[in-house]
Parts: C-alpha cells; structure tokens; sequence
C-alpha cells in the first residue's frame, strides 16, 4: 500500500528520512493510533467481549488486553500511555497490535440488545494498520518502517538502502551467501547491537569472498577475483578499496576486539556498511555471482 503525498511532500519532495530517535510529535501520533484500533475494536477478534445471549462478539474485553500486554513487552502498563515509553518500548508495543488487529465491521443486527455482531478482516486490519504506521513514521522523517511481518525495521540511509537491495548473492558457496543474507537481516534491526553484528558479518564475508576463486591460495584468489573486471584501471581501484577495508576491519573493532581498536562510530555505521556492501555487490557483479533482481 503506497503511502500518500501531501502538499508539501509534491512541492518540496519527501521529508528526508534521518531521525534515529522519534520525535516527539511522531510518538504521539503512534500512540493515539494505537489508542483509537483498540477503542474502534480492532483487537475484538483476540480479546472478544460477547453479546449477553452469547452468540457473537459485539466488542472488545480491555480487562483482557492489559496481562497479557503487560507480560509480553514488560515495562509498559494498563491503560496505555500513563507514563513516558522509550521508542523501544512503542515499538514493542506497535508490533504486539499489529500481531493482533483485525478490521471490525457490523455483522448481524440484534434488536433485542440493540447492537451489532462484529465479523473481522485480520489481513485488511493488518494493511491498513501497516499503512498508517508507515505514514507517521515516514512523515517524521524516521529511519524505520513496518515491514509486512508487522515488525518494525530500521531502514537506513538511503545509500544503505540502495545497496542492501542489490545484494543478491549466488555464490553457490552456501557459508557465503549465509554470512551476506545474515548482515542483510541483522543490519535492518532496530537494535544497536545487531547492527553491529551485521558489519562484523559483512566483513567476515568480504574475507571468505578473497578465497573463493582459490581456496588454497588467498593472494592467488584475489587476484582471480579482481581478473573478473575487464577495465585495468577500474580493477586497480578495486583492489585499493579492497585493501582499504581490509585495514578499516582491523583497525576497527568489527573483526578484532583487542585493546586499542577503535568502535565504529553509530552514525558512521551507514556510512561503513553501505562502502561494504557496494564493494561486495560489485565484485559478486563481475564475477557472475549476483542473482538477477
């Protein structure tokens, strides 16, 4: 489902999408969304409170709603939005709704309580859900979506997001292409530390990378793997980003953790992750290894 434009966004293209943290008034929009599903009874379906004759659900159980919330993203409480949440927290909290949702719509009539019986449409409660989400985040100039899944995702800057998907690795080297669709996942979290883990990927796969043209020699190999680019100067510059990294790798702490190396700034993760990537989707390019889009 595409999401909408507004005046400003044809007049003055898309708000660039940079906040790592929320703002504020993006956070209050995520929440009151939140707040009118449940009070529209879109979580009917998961927590029904039923007609007095017993024969169909005519809105929703909120007591119901409140332990089981409350045991599943611990730290927030029962009515919502009593006290601050961490982005976190209201992550946590948009991906349990979203697991749950599902679009009310009036069923049959019962005169004799004077209400409706609700039917619901869980994939269409979902996609509308999914869309609103996306609009707010999008219109706060945030680095995340929700994904189909009803997961949230940090997209990244739009160089990462332009490299990851040309990242389609066809090695036929089953560890390989396991370390690069890895990175790809993790490096898409919202957590810190699994993006982390992502760039420690992306380099261990940039390394098995150099052997695989000649497993037994890994100079020999590299060279192999440059002899796939047909222009002498592009391959002299390749093979100088390719040492470049090499030394960024250990210098940093992405493939050795000793006293002395350096973390990775977070906001030159992009930055880093996106040269990376690039540098591994050209090669896998040149060499035939990359399935087609």
């Amino acid at each position: 489902m595409s999401i909408p434009q507004f005046y400003t966004d044809r007049v003055n293209g898309a708000a660039p999408r940079t906040h790592e943290t929320l703002p504020e008034s993006t956070a209050d929009g995520l929440k009151a969304l939140i707040s009118r599903r449940i009070g529209a009874d879109w979580l009917a379906k998961e927590f029904p409170s039923y007609c007095p004759d017993e024969q169909g659900i005519t809105g929703t159980n909120q007591y119901d709603i409140g332990p089981d919330l409350s045991a599943l993203v611990p730290g927030v409480s029962w009515p919502l939005w009593q006290e601050e949440v961490s982005d976190e927290r209201l992550f946590d909290v948009l991906e349990y709704v979203g697991q749950k949702v599902a679009k009310p719509s009036d069923g049959p009539w019962h005169p004799f309580f004077k209400h409706h019986e609700l039917s619901f449409d869980q994939k269409a409660g979902q996609a509308e859900f999914r869309a609103d989400v996306n609009l707010l985040l999008s219109r706060g100039g945030t680095v995340y979506e929700m994904t189909p899944g009803m997961q949230i995702q940090r997209l990244g800057s739009p160089e990462v997001q332009a490299a990851f998907r040309r990242l389609r690795p066809a090695t036929g080297d089953a560890t390989l292409d396991g370390l690069i669709e890895t990175a790809r996942t993790l490096y898409l979290s919202r957590k810190d530390a699994d993006r982390a883990t992502a760039i420690e990927k992306l380099w261990d796969a940039f390394e098995r990378l150099k052997t695989i043209d000649d497993p037994a020699d890994k100079k020999r190999s590299v060279q192999a793997l440059l002899g796939h680019i047909p222009d002498a100067a592009t391959r002299e510059v390749l093979n100088a980003e390719m040492k470049a990294l090499t030394d960024l790798g250990n210098q940093f702490q992405i493939r050795h953790h000793e006293v002395g190396k350096h973390p990775i700034p977070a906001d030159a993760e992009d930055y880093v992750a996106a040269r990376m990537v690039n540098v591994i989707v050209y090669l896998l390019e040149q060499s035939g290894r990359l399935a087609p889009a």
